[in-house]
């Protein structure tokens, strides 16, 4: 089970998988970037949250929370059904 909410410049290995789904996302959406994938919430981490918190019309507090996860998941597997 993961452990949110994650705050910039927090670290957590359960940041990894929105990570890794920001990386894959950033090649089909403007605005997300190709950041690291190593648990740190900083940088392309925090700035990929804002844009997805934004995207959604949430607050943007850079925060990962639960929902925001499920969210990002959701995109993720729909992005991927359509490029397939």
């Amino acid at each position: 089970m993961f452990q949110f909410p994650i705050r910039p410049g927090e670290r957590s290995r359960d940041l990894l998988p929105a990570q890794a789904m920001f990386l894959e996302l950033s090649q089909v959406f403007l605005g997300l970037e190709p950041g690291q994938v190593d648990g740190m919430h900083t940088g392309a981490s925090v700035r990929n949250v804002l844009w997805l918190q934004r995207s959604l019309g949430q607050a943007q507090t850079g925060v990962m929370d639960g929902p925001l996860f499920f969210r990002l998941s959701h995109l993720h597997r729909m992005t991927r059904r359509c490029r397939s």
